[in-house]
């Protein structure tokens, strides 16, 4: 990773955790990046033009009715037309009481509600609907629910929310009261109905003619759940199972299928066959103790494929993944953030031998700071995708020297590359619980609703696999 350096850094006044990363897609391609802070703040990057400069700008964003002393756990935001900027942006914040036995949880929906011509995140920031919570809440995430094949337009975007009730909660737009409601899961989301205990990580594919849905999940315990839905029907075609022997981090579907944005200025008609066929997809996992998986074509063979990502537990805790062509090869990368303070890139090689194909470690990375979440998105907006790393401390916006394009502006890094501390902090040892260091280190125990130790054994994780999952085929640490 010689050829990446880091074009911009800005510090977070206090830690995130893996659910603190959002991006906005704007209508004309370029996009800004949320990043939240534990202690309420919330923080807008993008780039602005300055006389033929780009320069990095960071703002603060005031977001309403985050009171004093509450605290953020997890951020997401959507747009709901593919060609205006009519973002909603979801927060969700917990509120420790005067004792330990007491607790507020709240998801806050900003949104300008009346659409507009152009994005005033201020304007957004001010108009709130607030929804009181009975769980602590997790992942929020967003989605498509196809209320219709035909057209784009009978598709609506919708909230998805795990908690610590170990359910997965879903909110959809009241459009004619302009306000979210509860709805439930089970209804729309059937794949979605049990999990066996909190549902760290979940995501959800939908195949180019929005005829079937690919859904993953990855709970606390260690149970992944992997489901094919028939979406006209609402039906589940085929799902399988696994348990793997520690916490679940993070699930990512993704396939070998670059699909690259032609530019406005080149005229060119679609040429791809009707009948082309939709890519294999694969399933990436990744745990607090075990190495990180990859499962291929999971449409077909379920769990059967898999291939281990050596020595990616050797850095404490995968916290965060991403599948992306970051050198711009033509091939997909896989990203790995860890505990440890590394990031591990991986590409899959045939062997000269006998061919046969396996993930390898291509190069790595150190940071000063344990890493929680990873993006891979255009902020400069000159068509190149920059990638954006969520440290314990701070945002680092990391680019390809290499592949950088002549736009006729000048970019304007931050100062001299400071910032990048590569081996300026000592390395931290990972403490084995993952609430702690993932996501909150307040939340509490849904079975006693009292706080939870700050440093328990590694038993206790072992010890919570419920009953109901010792059946289930355990990973395999070695490759089929």
């Amino acid at each position: 990773m010689d050829g990446i350096f880091d074009a911009h850094y800005f510090d977070l006044p206090s830690q995130g955790n893996i659910y603190s990363l959002a991006e906005l897609h704007m209508s004309n391609g370029t996009n800004k990046i949320l990043a939240a802070s534990l202690r309420r703040k919330v923080y807008l990057f993008e780039y602005i033009t300055d006389n033929e400069n780009l320069k990095p700008l960071v703002k603060e964003v005031q977001f309403t009715y985050i009171p004093s002393g509450a605290e953020i756990i997890s951020i997401d935001a959507f747009t709901k037309s593919k060609s205006s900027d009519d973002f909603v942006i979801g927060i969700t914040i917990i509120k420790c009481g005067n004792n330990e036995h007491s607790h507020e949880t709240y998801l806050h929906i900003y949104s300008e509600w009346e659409p507009s011509s152009e994005f005033n995140m201020e304007s957004a920031a001010q108009n709130c609907q607030m929804l009181e919570l009975d769980f602590i809440p997790y992942q929020l995430y967003h989605t498509e629910l196809l209320t219709g094949l035909e057209t784009d337009d009978n598709n609506e975007v919708v909230w998805l929310l795990s908690g610590s009730d170990e359910k997965v909660h879903l909110f959809r737009e009241d459009r004619l009261n302009h306000c979210y409601i509860k709805s439930e899961t089970e209804d729309y989301f059937p794949e979605l109905s049990r999990a066996p205990s909190i549902v760290m990580w979940m995501n959800i594919y939908h195949t180019s003619d929005y005829a079937q849905r690919v859904t993953a999940f990855g709970c606390e315990c260690g149970y992944v759940k992997l489901t094919v839905i028939n979406v006209p029907r609402n039906e589940i075609v085929s799902d399988w199972s696994i348990r793997f022997e520690s916490s679940v981090t993070s699930v990512a579907l993704f396939n070998d299928e670059l699909k690259l944005r032609c530019p406005s200025f080149i005229n060119l008609t679609d040429v791809s066959p009707a009948d082309e066929e939709e890519p294999s997809l694969h399933l990436l996992v990744t745990t607090t103790l075990q190495p990180a998986v990859i499962y291929r074509n999971i449409t077909v063979q379920g769990f059967e494929s898999c291939y281990n990502l050596p020595d990616s537990d050797s850095f404490d805790a995968v916290m965060c993944c991403l599948v992306a062509d970051i050198d711009m090869d033509g091939k997909q990368e896989v990203i790995l953030g860890t505990y440890g303070q590394e990031m591990l890139v991986y590409k899959l090689e045939s062997s000269s031998e006998d061919g046969k194909e396996s993930w390898q470690l291509n190069c790595q990375r150190g940071f000063s700071n344990p890493i929680y979440s990873l993006l891979y998105v255009d902020v400069t907006g000159d068509g190149v995708k920059e990638l954006v790393v969520l440290t314990l401390q701070g945002v680092h916006i990391m680019q390809e020297l290499r592949f950088i394009p002549y736009t006729g502006y000048n970019i304007i890094t931050s100062s001299p590359l400071t910032h990048n501390l590569l081996n300026s902090a000592p390395r931290i040892t990972f403490n084995p619980y993952l609430r702690n260091n993932l996501v909150h280190p307040k939340l509490l125990d849904p079975a006693t609703n009292n706080i939870r130790p700050k440093v328990p054994t590694l038993a206790t994780n072992r010890d919570a696999v419920p009953a109901k999952l010792t059946n289930l085929p355990l990973h395999s640490t070695s490759d089929s």
